[in-house]
Parts: structure tokens; C-alpha cells; sequence
């Protein structure tokens, strides 16, 4: 039988709904699924109940999952996963005192997953066990039209360039990164400003506020005005779709067509979501 798809926005994003995904799921349904990922750029099924065990079991059929890239004694999760090497806890929740995950609280400035590594991910898998009452929305961007919109003569400016993207652990705005980077104590790549998605075929914008912060070839002035147009100009409300969790929902997006952003919430309130990356190629 067909899925059952609901488009979430006029932007990107839809619902699949009649799929428990504790199931083992058909060739063909997983085929559909893969489809309406690529139609729709992020997938949301509600009401799910899944271990970590079927949560995985899932992402795989995208492809082989990312191992942690944190070194080892950043990583909380020990003690409450299976799998540290593979598992993110996204939580506030402390143990005796310490966290039990990663990124706690805050707003946090849009980002792709992993574009500061040489193949970045291409899929992330984000599960909500607990969450506020208000606030920790996820913002998704649609970089396939964020690219379609620019004008011509900036296309033509960005066509065949790269920019620097570097990661600070645990910082979410670009603020907080400061002015000065030292690149060298971060993990960082140069990615092409507009990649080409492998399965589509169509051109995105592969740049965000958060982690990119050079143009290959540009003085520091003159990149900087660059970047800072093409954010304004991808950050833009027609290009966004705004998800207010709900426990029990799974959502999948492709990290090499949108970027997504969180908004700040009350510290006072419990969240946890658990995510497995799906690995990527290298950017073209």
C-alpha cells in the first residue's frame, strides 16, 4: 500500500503516517520512505515507541551509521545508551550532578550536521523522549530553494568557490564562537559554497551562520559580507518549517539539502532526544 504523506509546510517536510517503525519494514515501504525523504528533505512519524535497538535498525536502512567524533572524554552518555560510540543524548538531564548529554540548553544558530568534516552526514535521526512544555522547537531550511532565490549575480560570485567550516564543542550560537577561531584546536573543512545532492541531482546552499566562517580566496572583510548576505538571504520565514516536538516523535532530515536551528527554551524543564547520524560522501 502507498504511504500515507501529509506535507508539513509550504517550505519543506512531511508527515509519514501508518508506520510503526518497531516494525520490520518491506523493501518496498523502505523504498517509498527513502523517496518522500528526498521529495520532502525531513520526515516526521509520530507516536513512536522505540528502543534504541529499533531506532537504529531504521537509520540503517539510509546507509552505515556515524561513530561519535568527539573524543572520548567528552562523551556523557556512558551509562545511559548501549551504544556510546554510536548514540547522542540531546539533554539538560543531569546524573549526580553531571550531564548525561550533549548541547543542554539555548537557542542555537543554524547548522548542518558534520559539514566541518571531509563527509559530512547525510542523514540525521532525532527521537524525542522528553521535552518542555514551551520553546526547544527545531527550525528546518529548505537550501534547495534558499539557492534557487539568489540572484543571478551572486550566484555567479558563489559558483565554484569554498568556505571554511570549523566546530566548537557544545557551542550553539555564532557569538559565542567569537571573532577569532583558532581553527587549529577544531575539528574544520573547506566545502563547496553550493553542493550538488547525489540522489536529486539539484544544487542546494552549503553554508550556515553557525560553523562556517571563511571564503576560500576572499579577504576576511569581504568574505564575511558574503557569508553574512547568504544567511539573511537562506534564513528567510518562506523557506522555513518550524517543528514543536512531541514525545514519541522521530524525525529524520538530509543534512545535504537543509540546515536546522533550535529555539531556546526554559532551563528549569526536562529534554532528552536521542540521534544516530547516517554517513555521507564527500561534498560536490
Amino acid at each position: 500500500m502507498p504511504l500515507q504523506i501529509k506535507p508539513l509546510s509550504p517550505a519543506l517536510g512531511a508527515e509519514i503516517c501508518g508506520v510503526d517503525l518497531r516494525d520490520e519494514l518491506s523493501a518496498e515501504t523502505v523504498a517509498q520512505i527513502i523517496d518522500a525523504w528526498h521529495e520532502h528533505l525531513v520526515l516526521l512519524f509520530r507516536d513512536q515507541e522505540l528502543s534504541e535497538d529499533d531506532q537504529i535498525r531504521f537509520a540503517r536502512h539510509f546507509g552505515a551509521l556515524q561513530k561519535r567524533t568527539r573524543p572520548p572524554e567528552a562523551i556523557n552518555e556512558f551509562g545511559h545508551t548501549k551504544y556510546p560510540d554510536l548514540t547522542m543524548l540531546v539533554s539538560n538531564i543531569r546524573d549526580n550532578g553531571k550531564l548525561i548529554g550533549s548541547l543542554p540548553d539555548g537557542e542555537m544558530h543554524f547548522h548542518s550536521d558534520q559539514c566541518y568534516l571531509e563527509k559530512p552526514a547525510a542523514g540525521t535521526f532525532l527521537y524525542a523522549i522528553e521535552v518542555p512544555s514551551q520553546g526547544g522547537d527545531t527550525l528546518f531550511l529548505n537550501m534547495y530553494k534558499a539557492y534557487e532565490t539568489l540572484p543571478a549575480d551572486i550566484k555567479a560570485r558563489i559558483d565554484g568557490r569554498k568556505a571554511l567550516n570549523a566546530y566548537l564543542y557544545d557551542s550553539t550560537t555564532r557569538a559565542a564562537n567569537g571573532q577569532k577561531v583558532d581553527f587549529t584546536a577544531h575539528p574544520h573543512y573547506v566545502q563547496p559554497i553550493v553542493r550538488t545532492h547525489p540522489a536529486t541531482k539539484r544544487k542546494a546552499l552549503y553554508v550556515n551562520r553557525l560553523m562556517t566562517f571563511t571564503v576560500e580566496g576572499m579577504d576576511d572583510d569581504d568574505g564575511s559580507a558574503l557569508l553574512t548576505a547568504l544567511f539573511d538571504h537562506m534564513e528567510r520565514d518562506q523557506f522555513i518549517y518550524a517543528h514543536h516536538w512531541r514525545v514519541g516523535d522521530l524525525v529524520l532530515w538530509d543534512n545535504r539539502c537543509t540546515l536546522h536551528a533550535r529555539t531556546d527554551f526554559s532551563d528549569q524543564e526536562r529534554r532528552m532526544l536521542r540521534r544516530y547520524v547516517v554517513m555521507g560522501d564527500r561534498v560536490v
